[in-house]
């Protein structure tokens, strides 16, 4: 193959992964217009937006992509580093905290409910 066929075809997947992010996008924009994905960032009483909530999905969205750009780009599958895995961690482990401290939050009790569970309540 050229050089010049290469380039042609480096940008035709370009311009096709533009593509298919404006038709994901505009899938997400339908999907949130109609409620449908508001659960994945709100918060459960639906009152607000949770930043961690927002965090973990902005980053795992943005490993996913470049790893299978990455991927596509060198033809075959590369490995994770470490640092990347533990951001990923990091921002999952905030995300839980954040959930267990609204429960705390929503419970009234620092033990999450567990007293009145145990109390019959």
């Amino acid at each position: 193959m050229s050089p010049q066929a290469i380039t042609v075809l480096s940008w035709g997947f370009v311009l096709f992964l533009f593509a298919l992010e404006i038709l994901s996008l505009w899938a997400i924009y339908r999907l949130l217009k109609n409620d449908r994905l508001s659960g994945l960032i709100l918060e459960a009483d639906g009152s607000k937006a949770s930043l961690s909530r927002l965090q973990a999905l902005v980053f795992t969205f943005v490993v996913a992509g470049l790893y299978m750009i990455f991927s596509l780009d060198i033809g075959n599958f590369i490995d994770i580093p470490q640092s990347v895995l533990g951001l990923l961690g990091i921002s999952g482990g905030t995300y839980l905290v954040s959930k267990g401290i609204s429960k705390q939050d929503a419970d009234g009790s620092p033990d999450g409910g567990a007293a009145k569970n145990v109390a019959g309540g």
